[in-house]
């Protein structure tokens, strides 16, 4: 994969790293451009990849590599039976082994990849996400979905995002809050747009925050816009893009018995006050092609 120096992506980059709004936690975006040429570490990814999924489906079903070929794998990408979707996948590795070269991403599975319904999903999905965070004025101002469109042209995209398992995870260490991981495939241009993004925490103070603030924060903050409210702190760790917040089964949600001091009806009518002023403010996110759209 060859990096893209793209300008606006350099001023963007520098925008997607900001404070929450209540100052104990780090947003720290990037977006980053490449081409799908293959270069000589790509070439022997690919080999890998491909003998791989070979190995795999024989050890699997316990046939011969003339017979493997008539097994039907589902994945994101399609029947990996199909080189092209085995490509799709190589094309995603390579992109992430690129953006975190200390980083070895040739194990992945196909599973661990997902496609996106559509372009608009992801992009409501990102733009709720750093809205709810304390997105900065200068990155509402900074037209960042146009910028990305005249590099990926979004509406020709496939998108497919990444969820790490902890062993996969390059920020681990930093023990993210919350993360996501959107790659904007061209097939026509051959280029891959990568964003990624996470929100970091000072984990000591996590010891001593409640349950209830870890969600609304300060009762100066907006709260946090989500389908599910949990209230533990597990959840956190739990958190997804698009789908608010993902929890273990048995999970607490909000107005349960942790949170008899305060009615659920009063914690709902904030969130839905929250949802208001996000929805507003989402107006000045919305990229000039999906206005276009909707005309």
């Amino acid at each position: 994969m060859k990096y893209l120096d793209i300008e606006s992506f350099r001023t963007l980059n520098s925008r997607l790293s900001f404070p929450t709004t209540g100052g104990d936690r780090h947003v720290l975006g990037r977006l980053e451009a490449y081409s799908c040429k293959a270069a000589g570490a790509d070439k022997k990814l690919y080999r890998y990849l491909e003998n791989k999924y070979r190995e795999d489906l024989e050890e699997a079903n316990g046939l011969t590599p003339e017979q493997s070929s008539l097994t039907n794998i589902a994945s994101p990408f399609g029947p990996l039976t199909q080189s092209a979707s085995r490509k799709m996948m190589f094309y995603l590795i390579a992109t992430l082994n690129a953006s975190f070269p200390d980083y070895d991403f040739s194990s992945l599975n196909a599973d661990q990849f997902t496609k996106e319904p559509s372009a608009a999903y992801c992009i409501k999905s990102v733009n709720t996400t750093l809205l709810n965070v304390g997105c900065p004025a200068t990155l509402k101002a900074s037209r960042m979905w146009d910028h990305i469109d005249d590099v990926i042209n979004i509406d020709e995209c496939d998108v497919y995002s990444y969820m790490p398992n902890a062993e996969d995870d390059p920020h681990e260490a930093e023990g993210p809050v919350w993360s996501f991981n959107y790659f904007f495939f061209n097939r026509s241009l051959k280029r891959i747009v990568f964003f990624t993004c996470r929100c970091i925490s000072n984990l000591d103070e996590l010891e001593y925050t409640s349950d209830q603030e870890l969600v609304f924060g300060d009762i100066m903050d907006e709260p946090v816009e989500t389908e599910l409210y949990p209230t533990c702190k597990h959840a956190l760790k739990e958190m997804t893009i698009g789908g608010g917040l993902r929890f273990p089964a048995g999970g607490r949600t909000l107005g349960g018995d942790t949170n008899k001091d305060e009615p659920a009806a009063s914690m709902a009518a904030q969130a839905a006050i929250a949802r208001m002023k996000i929805n507003e403010q989402s107006k000045s996110m919305t990229p000039e092609f999906l206005r276009r759209n909707k005309r």
